[in-house]
């Protein structure tokens, strides 16, 4: 049986489906293999101190050797038993490695950017991150004009009635003009 646990081994080592934990694990419950009663039967946290792993990888390890069938896992009374399983796993070992390891298929490459219109990415984040920038731009007014807008919405929140309406005919003026919409940006802005 001492020739078969290193099979055993020598067949996991070769196989790419199991990573070096798998593999120190492996080694680990071969270890403790006894030739006599034909029993394995380490502690989890035996394994742990042979194989400087943590517990959970040293579990994870353990039911992935037994979903392979290499090992035979049985749980009695609390405690991990194992049954070395070399011809079981000779009879899966090909369905297991003429599996290719693929993921999702990779995607088609993208075709380069080569020319990049810096105003119309500006334009395109804007109208993304603000709400009213649709609204601003479709509307047709220049800058000042919505701006001008703008503060008569506000002032009209700011001021009383007789106020605004006072401040309205400076903005009507085009001699006050100016000085009512610095006037607002002061207490807008």
């Amino acid at each position: 049986m001492l020739v078969e646990k290193w099979k055993l081994l020598n067949k996991i080592i070769q196989n790419k489906l199991f990573s070096i934990a798998d593999i120190r694990v492996a080694s680990a419950i071969l270890q403790h293999y006894n030739n006599k009663t034909k029993e394995t039967y380490p502690t989890n946290r035996r394994l742990v101190q042979l194989t400087g792993l943590t517990l959970r990888q040293v579990q994870y390890s353990t039911a992935k050797l037994h979903l392979y069938k290499l090992v035979n896992k049985l749980s009695i009374k609390g405690k991990n038993f194992y049954e070395l399983t070399l011809d079981k796993f000779e009879i899966y070992e090909q369905t297991f490695t003429s599996k290719p390891f693929t993921m999702n298929k990779p995607s088609p490459p993208t075709k380069p950017i080569i020319n990049i219109d810096i105003n119309k990415r500006i334009k395109k984040i804007a109208k993304h991150s603000n709400p009213y920038y649709k609204a601003t731009i479709n509307n047709g007014l220049s800058y000042h004009q919505n701006m001008e807008n703008k503060y008569t919405r506000l002032m009209s929140q700011k001021l009383s009635r007789d106020q605004y309406s006072q401040w309205l005919e400076r903005l009507d003026n085009k001699n006050t003009k100016q000085y009512a919409l610095s006037e607002a940006k002061r207490l807008c802005g």
